[in-house]
């Protein structure tokens, strides 16, 4: 999503400081605090808010070597205070609209605001989000195998599941480990996260996905959040800080981060996207046209994008879909692809499975 030097924000390095003297402390290691405060790197060292993921590795790795803890990841980022990491404020401002909306609506939304704005704690993991059949997954992958330890895929790990679970608590299903595979170490994990885990060639967290009656009642739904929402959906702060930041990002690629993340939880319209980006509408058309994009181009292509991945891909219900990518009903969702593809999703899906099987 974001083509730019990997890198940890300064506030995720303060955090975790912060977190190591509560460490030490709860070990009775407080002898320790004056050689660890040696190894933590100069922030004055690194302009702007953040640091190159080579030298925070380094420190990882010096700190684990000292300390000689097979869960320090794990440790220490639960004792990370999560509310003081700007991302965390900003998806909180994201979600107090929701409050007295139907719950599986907010974790949608919790759970693409995270797998969007991850990057603004670390790059040195990659999240993905993926939808199943009533299951929504976060596969954590790294971006230097070779130099990164389990110790990092762990914090990464405790630190998305702490913000869902600070949202939506008690959705977890299922974990998947790639970077412990004994028995002992598994049954440690299931102590920790209170969820079932399995050695699996990558780390994942597992919820589940439903509405009621799995989602019959989404048109209803999505029409009674845009009724009590309406433009109080407010997810300026993050976009602010994601495209400050990031500022390589174009102006369609910003579209299609907004347009993702709101679709099925509120309409993706030009004055949404605009107002996220805190432009006028027309600013916005312009910048696009200047990059050869349209809105409804850029909505369209999304739509296209994901229907296509959750057909195929994952294999889940054509009600489904039309759900994920903001229908109002399963009926208009069908007239649309039809439209594109020339056959129902029914069909597309059908065809595409079967190929696969060949």
């Amino acid at each position: 999503m974001i083509e730019a030097e990997y890198s940890t924000h300064k506030s995720m390095m303060f955090a975790i400081r912060e977190a190591m003297t509560l460490y030490l402390f709860d070990k009775k290691r407080e002898k320790d605090i004056p050689k660890i405060a040696e190894i933590f790197l100069s922030m004055d060292s690194y302009g702007g808010d953040r640091v190159p993921m080579s030298a925070v590795m380094k420190e990882v790795n010096d700190l684990c070597n000292t300390l000689q803890d097979n869960y320090l990841g794990l440790s220490l980022n639960f004792l990370v205070n999560i509310e003081s990491l700007p991302s965390y404020k900003a998806i909180s401002e994201c979600v107090r609209p929701f409050a007295n909306v139907n719950n599986e609506l907010p974790f949608l939304l919790v759970s693409r605001l995270v797998y969007r704005f991850f990057p603004l704690i670390t790059q040195s993991i990659t999240l993905k989000l993926s939808v199943e059949k009533g299951l929504l997954r976060f596969d954590f992958i790294s971006n230097a195998p070779d130099m990164m330890n389990k110790h990092q895929i762990d914090g990464a790990m405790v630190l998305v599941y702490r913000i869902v679970e600070a949202f939506c608590p008690g959705m977890l299903q299922k974990l998947y480990v790639a970077q412990r595979h004994t028995a002992y170490e598994l049954e440690y994990y299931k102590s920790v996260f209170g969820a079932p885990t399995e050695s699996a060639n990558k780390t994942s967290l597992v919820y589940a996905l439903k509405c009621k009656d799995h989602y019959k009642n989404a048109a209803s739904l999505l029409i009674k959040a845009e009724e009590e929402l309406g433009r109080k959906f407010y997810i300026n702060p993050l976009f602010n800080m994601l495209f400050t930041q990031f500022s390589e990002i174009s102006y369609k690629q910003r579209c299609e981060i907004i347009i993702d993340t709101m679709m099925g939880v509120s309409s993706p319209t030009r004055i949404q996207v605009a107002d996220s980006m805190n432009i006028s509408v027309s600013t916005l058309q312009r910048r696009l046209h200047d990059e050869g994009a349209t809105f409804q181009e850029i909505l369209e292509e999304t739509r296209k994008r994901l229907a296509k991945l959750y057909l195929t891909e994952r294999k889940i219900s054509t009600t489904d879909v039309a759900y994920l990518l903001g229908y109002k009903s399963h009926s208009q969702f069908f007239k649309v692809f039809k439209a594109w593809f020339g056959i129902t999703p029914k069909t597309y899906q059908s065809n595409q499975l079967t190929k696969n099987d060949i």
